[in-house]
């Protein structure tokens, strides 16, 4: 049994956004052909997948492309007039997933997700899929008690359990290193009395373009997170 500790706030920073040139697109995922997540191709260039092989892709404006072998074609052969700004190109990319973007301040009715203060953090309120950056601590998200409430945690294969207190009148809490969060690994986290079923996804540190970052979690289910990294862009 393993004792958690508050260790202060420590939501991973923004990162980085490298120059990503128009007709440019970034691999999100790749199954059948040697290219990794974060990989960039170009979009006019004729790109062969073989038979089974699949690829998702996304553009500069947010547009997400799947293919599906035998491929053997340019995946965006136009030319775009211009880049979109970030935040553009985050609100194109999850309308089209029907992520509701368009007022990103208006917080969602009951039932339709919730609106995080901020993308990197782990909102225990609910289950449901959360993405982190690859090497970030994980800083836990749920309602602030008025004094000091039990939160227990183990993974989904019952390897160990960790328990603790979520502190008073803080909505958040930092995990020890001790505590590991591990890639594609189901975690039941029990709050109150109120237990939640998460499965945390580790966003490839080949990601850095926001754009990127926001299609990838869309494709693991954390759209809560997309949204508020898209509110952040658009600030």
């Amino acid at each position: 049994m393993r004792s958690l500790f508050a260790l202060g706030l420590a939501v991973a920073a923004f990162a980085a956004v490298g120059s990503v040139r128009a007709n440019e697109l970034v691999v999100l995922d790749a199954k059948g052909v040697e290219l990794a997540a974060g990989a960039k191709i170009d979009g006019s260039a004729k790109l062969t997948l073989p038979a089974g092989a699949r690829l998702t892709l996304v553009a500069a404006d947010g547009r997400t492309i799947r293919l599906r072998g035998p491929y053997e074609e340019a995946p965006a052969p136009s030319t775009q007039a211009a880049q979109a700004n970030m935040g553009d190109a985050l609100r194109n990319l999850m309308n089209q997933r029907g992520a509701g973007t368009a007022q990103l301040g208006v917080v969602r009715a009951a039932g339709e997700g919730v609106d995080l203060p901020e993308p990197w953090i782990v909102d225990v309120a609910r289950s449901g899929s959360r993405c982190l950056p690859a090497n970030a601590a994980a800083v836990l998200w749920g309602p602030s008690f008025g004094e000091a409430t039990e939160i227990k945690i183990e993974p989904a294969d019952r390897s160990w359990r960790a328990r603790g207190n979520w502190p008073a009148g803080q909505d958040r809490l930092a995990l020890p290193a001790t505590i590991p969060i591990s890639d594609g690994t189901s975690y039941q986290i029990d709050l109150g009395g109120n237990p939640a079923a998460i499965v945390v996804y580790r966003i490839p540190a080949a990601l850095a373009d926001p754009v990127a970052q926001a299609a990838w979690m869309l494709e693991k289910g954390c759209e809560d997170q997309a949204r508020a990294l898209a509110r952040m862009a658009a600030r």
